[in-house]
């Protein structure tokens, strides 16, 4: 072989060397951009996603205030969800989870419309409409209240607590308990609030 032969040889090595690195690069730098893009993407997600994404599943949850359920999740709101147990419907307050178990890989989407409007206040005053009784649980101290919801404001609710034999209304009420919302651990009622 010639040198001029091995020196043309040795230049198309070079520049085949130098074409692969570039290829290396470029993957790399795409694939390093998928992966910040995800990152990003994922950054957006709200918890409020994640449960959606989840709806009519069994899962697990544990409150601040110490409660342990497992049911099925039925409905989610802007800053509550409804899980199944045992035939009751027990609201949890978003802002009482602690964890969540058993959640798949799938996001729901953002709510919105009416669904994006269903706060805590309005779970809560669809069952003091039904006259529902409810059993309210406290973050702390971890105490439970039964009664019927008699009022709910922006961020309370005044809760009608009977005494024995006392019917659900007026002045048969024993009592009157407030409770902040941001007091409420978990809510029990017979049925699902609409």
């Amino acid at each position: 072989m010639s040198p001029a032969y091995r020196e043309v040889m040795r230049w198309d090595a070079l520049f085949d060397d130098l074409e692969a690195q570039l290829e290396s690069a470029a993957t790399r730098g795409q694939e390093n951009e998928i992966r910040e893009r995800t990152r990003v993407e994922q950054s957006r997600l709200t918890l409020v996603q994640r449960l959606t994404g989840h709806l009519d599943r069994p899962l697990g949850v544990t409150t601040r205030g110490g409660r342990s359920l497992t049911g099925l999740l039925t409905t989610v709101g802007s800053a509550w969800i409804a899980v199944l147990v045992e035939g009751r419907s027990i609201i949890v307050p978003l802002q009482s989870l602690s964890s969540v178990r058993g959640l798949g890989r799938g996001v729901g989407q953002p709510l919105t419309g009416v669904g994006a409007r269903l706060g805590l206040g309005s779970a809560l005053r669809a069952l003091s409409r039904d006259r529902a009784q409810v059993s309210i649980w406290l973050i702390a101290p971890a105490a439970r209240t039964t009664g019927v919801i008699d009022r709910v404001g922006a961020d309370f609710l005044d809760l009608g607590l009977a005494g024995p034999g006392d019917g659900r209304r007026g002045t048969a009420m024993r009592d009157l308990l407030t409770v902040p919302f941001a007091s409420i651990d978990t809510l029990d009622a017979a049925t699902t609030p609409e």
